[in-house]
């Protein structure tokens, strides 16, 4: 377990706790992966277990968001997402970072903070 918020976040959705598959945020608590905009939790159709299952349809999800930065946490590892994941982000010219999740949650709520128009997926 892990909790989060050790300063005051200004933001309307963060990360106040992480627990393996477990997300409490500010807005509530989720237990499943979650797909986020700086402003709000995402909603989407496709499950996804792992890195593998991500999906365009969740990468569409968040670009629409029109993020500066994106953020993908991969579970308790990093790992790195199929070749096709990492060349749709790459041809919207978008930053984006594969991290563990825990760590994911952590730049999420930094960005945030600071006002940055970030957006990720958490698994």
């Amino acid at each position: 377990m892990m909790t989060l918020q050790e300063e005051k976040i200004q933001a309307p959705v963060f990360f106040k706790e992480y627990i393996k598959g477990r997300f409490i945020l500010n807005i509530g608590e989720y237990n499943h992966p979650l797909i986020l905009s700086a402003t709000q939790v995402l909603a989407y159709q496709d499950r996804i277990d792992d890195i593998q299952s991500i999906k365009k349809s969740h990468l569409d999800i968040i670009l629409a968001a029109n993020p500066e930065i994106i953020l993908i946490g991969t579970g308790e590892k990093q790992l790195l997402p199929p070749i096709e994941i990492i060349n749709q982000i790459a041809k919207e010219g978008k930053s984006v970072d594969f991290m563990a999740s825990d760590t994911a949650c952590k730049t999420y709520n930094l960005l945030v903070n600071e006002n940055r128009n970030v957006s990720c997926i958490i698994i």
